[in-house]
């Protein structure tokens, strides 16, 4: 029983090294999979830093306010109003009369005229408006940043030397 357990202990290590081989072989693969996969990264993400001070930025803001207005408005005009009409009179007048030997009497006269009115009226207005109110804003202004103009070019550089290390280091030069 010696005679077999011995070989068969051996093919059995010899598998056990050939699994731990075979994944050794894959783990492998796979880190040099992303070691490929993060240089890539990093080299796009440089790229990307380099055109970044040339480019501008608009970030959209949502303006949703209430705004309270208080004010009072002066008005203070003149204002020429013009009447051109004709003012019908249709009336009887009594009027007193002394005749001698009879005494006073009343005589009625009827008047019928039209009496034409011509006139400029200027009217004054002079009157303060108060105003109080509440408007409510709601709108969504575009700003728009030059990202060239915020001095970012020293902490772009530093990244980018940064980045260019760990790339080094992952390329292994």
């Amino acid at each position: 029983m010696k005679r077999i357990l011995g070989p068969l202990l051996s093919v059995f290590i010899l598998l056990i090294s050939l699994a731990a081989l075979a994944i050794s072989g894959i783990a492998y693969y796979k880190a040099t999979r992303l070691q490929r996969g993060m240089l890539e990264a990093i080299t796009q993400t440089r790229a990307a830093l380099a055109t970044l001070p040339g480019q501008t930025l608009t970030v959209p803001i949502r303006i949703q306010e209430t705004v309270p207005v208080s004010a009072q408005i002066p008005i203070r005009e003149a204002f020429d109003v013009p009447i051109h009409t004709v003012l019908p009179i249709s009336t009887d007048v009594e009027v007193p009369l002394n005749i001698p030997f009879l005494g006073e009497r009343r005589i009625s006269i009827p008047i019928q005229a039209e009496v034409p009115i011509y006139v400029e009226v200027v009217v004054p207005v002079s009157k303060t408006v108060r105003l109080e109110a509440s408007l409510a804003v709601s709108m969504e202004v575009p700003v728009q940043v030059d990202l060239g103009t915020l001095g970012l070019e020293g902490l772009l550089e530093d990244l980018d030397a940064r980045l260019a290390e760990v790339e080094r280091q992952w390329r292994g030069r």
